[in-house]
């Protein structure tokens, strides 16, 4: 459905990059800037591809959620402290254009928790989108059943594929 996402998020970046340092831009060979390639087979590299293509948007903010707690040094040993999130938080939390996003990522066979079912409901019972992505393409199926569009580019500058992984 989505075949060219990993072209779809390389050119945002490109044109959010010349858009936010032109100069940048325009010094480091233009649309044949070198990128990371992104991937959606880790939970890292989805999580990156979605908060990305959000952060891209004119209107979108998005931020991945950090729910592990923290090491610290007592009586000489180190100990894990708990986080302070609420349980079952979602990966991603961000915005668009006013509304509130949660996006939960689930690789392979993990599944939701009975805490993350609860947050579920929690943010849909709040007016806010709720969505568990496995892949890039599920993501940006969401997206358009939500009422949003995805970018559409029209008279593509020649982008030169330097990525070996596209």
């Amino acid at each position: 459905m989505y075949p060219n996402w990993k072209q779809l998020l390389r050119r945002m970046k490109l044109e959010h990059i010349k858009a936010k340092s032109p100069g940048f831009f325009d010094l480091s060979g233009g649309y044949a800037l070198k990128t990371k390639p992104y991937n959606d087979t880790t939970s890292n590299g989805l999580t990156t591809a979605i908060e990305d293509f959000i952060n891209f948007l004119p209107h979108g903010e998005a931020s991945r959620t950090n729910t592990m707690g923290m090491p610290r040094v007592m009586n000489g040993q180190v100990k894990w402290t708990k986080g302070n999130t609420r349980k079952g938080i979602a990966d991603i939390r961000g915005t668009y254009k006013g509304r509130s996003l949660s996006i939960e990522i689930k690789i392979g066979a993990d599944r939701q928790r009975e805490a993350q079912k609860k947050e579920q409901q929690r943010i849909i019972s709040a007016g806010g989108f709720y969505w568990i992505c496995k892949t890039f393409p599920d993501f940006l199926a969401q997206w358009e059943a939500a009422g949003f569009e995805v970018p559409q580019y029209q008279n593509v500058p020649s982008i030169v594929n330097n990525n070996k992984k596209q």
